[in-house]
């Protein structure tokens, strides 16, 4: 996916457990992208317009009590500014491979998500508790900043969303590490001034492993950074470039095709063709043929959750565009596909029949199943961009960050003189418009990073992006380096 890449004690460990960056109950990475819009990870839907991000929003329910073991510690607020005190951040921590006073901490963050459905990365169901049992360490699962119930803020307002920064999270960590006092240790011997721990993380917390020890290393002792999109990258058309090179040729070259037709008709087609194309799709309602064409990268978007063990519906996603009945594999076309026109009208099959009833309505804030208002993001009373509340089903705090940083990880269409398997209808411009919608001027002027001329590059000047060097410990799995 993105170019990314903890010494040799992890190898072994790594080449026999798995990552599932998309938590207990999902079936889907929440990978390197981003975008407005991501709502819910639930993988029977989708986003309503903007790009994939990294993981599902979860609700702020804390654990059973009976269940996994868990604590809160007090985290500052802002590490520039311990004045302003603390909020409860809350951990998972297990010690059944702990070797005791002396031993080794496996320290692990599912990012920007509720923590309370990674429990499972306490296990050898998951890497991190494989590498705790062939090194005796304990496991712990941190909860990131502003997410679940780890919040200083209730209220998700620009104003309150300023202490979320990536300088911050990555100070929590080390924090963390260096003055928790583990519930299992009575001795308190297992901070990272006393013993090593190793931080490990995939997609977006997999970037924080490496930026934590391009930025602030001295105090975790090793790093694992897996799928890591440490480059932040704002035009990221590249997201489906592996799309295009992984998916059957057929199924890429009539999705292409159909871009390239449905671009033309929506750039320079009449009025009449633009409105007989929305209808084939049943979207006649979204005004703005941005938000059209941006909703139907929910088709694309697929790809990411494919595993070994289950398909997310990707390749029925191509079965559609193909016209190609899955019980019968003689009617399937061959490398030359089946031409633009039939292509067409399967992915608008694929659309109405599989994807569009009930879309909008999963977010919770309509119950009208054939609602599209989901798709209007001009619409600055729309309630993905009013709903500030912990509970919001569009991960607005991940919005915030690739506002405010920013991150980026905008999934564009192509370039032209390439094929595109997304319109070129969705830029940068496309993304970053929706900014000031999300968050609006806060009552003492604050605002987000893009706002106030912040850049993509800023980031990677920051974190040293693909070009991280002098690591010590450190290891990249599952990217490009």
């Amino acid at each position: 996916m993105m170019k990314s890449g903890l010494a040799a004690l992890v190898l072994a460990s790594t080449a026999t457990a798995q990552w599932d960056h998309g938590g207990e109950h999902s079936g889907r990475d929440h990978g390197v992208g981003y975008g407005h819009g991501h709502g819910s990870w639930d993988w029977n839907g989708g986003y309503p317009h903007g790009s994939r991000g990294f993981h599902v929003a979860g609700g702020q329910a804390p654990p059973d009590e009976n269940s996994y073991s868990h604590a809160y510690f007090d985290q500052l607020i802002d590490h520039s500014n311990p004045n302003l005190g603390t909020f409860k951040q809350f951990y998972y921590y297990d010690s059944t491979f702990w070797r005791g006073p002396g031993s080794p901490v496996v320290f692990f963050t599912p990012g920007e998500v509720n923590a309370t459905r990674y429990y499972s990365y306490l296990t050898t169901n998951r890497t991190t508790g494989v590498l705790a049992s062939h090194i005796g360490a304990a496991t712990i699962v941190l909860e990131h900043r502003y997410w679940g119930t780890s919040t200083p803020y209730a209220d998700l307002t620009t104003a309150n969303l300023k202490y979320l920064t990536l300088e911050n999270a990555i100070a929590d960590m080390n924090y963390f590490a260096k003055h928790v006092k583990l519930p299992f240790d009575r001795y308190g011997t297992s901070n990272a001034d006393d013993v090593p721990w190793v931080v490990m993380g995939g997609s977006y917390s997999g970037a924080l492993s490496a930026w934590i020890a391009s930025t602030a290393p001295g105090t975790i002792w090793a790093y694992h950074a897996s799928s890591a999109p440490v480059e932040a990258v704002g035009d990221y058309w590249g997201y489906f470039k592996p799309v295009q090179d992984g998916m059957p040729q057929n199924c890429s070259k009539d999705l292409a095709l159909v871009i390239e037709h449905m671009d033309n008709i929506l750039m320079n087609g009449s009025e009449q063709q633009q409105h007989d194309l929305k209808a084939m799709f049943g979207m006649t309602a979204v005004e703005h043929n941005d938000d059209f064409m941006a909703a139907l990268e929910n088709g694309p978007w697929l790809w990411q959750g494919n595993q070994f063990y289950a398909n997310t519906g990707f390749f029925t996603f191509c079965d559609y565009i193909e016209n190609a009945p899955s019980s019968n594999t003689e009617t399937i076309a061959g490398a030359e596909g089946v031409g633009v026109q039939k292509a067409l009208a399967g992915y608008a099959q694929w659309w109405t029949e599989v994807e569009l009833k009930g879309f909008c309505a999963q977010y919770g804030y309509t119950k009208d199943n054939n609602s599209v208002a989901c798709f209007d993001t001009y619409n600055p009373d729309n309630p993905m961009y009013t709903d500030t509340s912990l509970s919001n089903t569009i991960d607005r705090q991940w919005v915030w960050m690739t506002c405010n940083e920013p991150f980026g990880y905008w999934q564009n269409g192509a370039p032209k003189g390439r094929p595109s398997i997304v319109s070129r209808l969705i830029d940068n411009a496309y993304y970053e418009r929706q900014c000031g919608l999300y968050f609006p001027a806060g009552p003492e002027g604050e605002t987000y990073g893009l706002k106030k001329g912040k850049t993509y590059d800023d980031v990677n000047k920051f974190t040293g992006g693909w070009n991280i060097d002098n690591t010590t410990r450190m290891i990249y799995v599952n990217g490009d380096k």
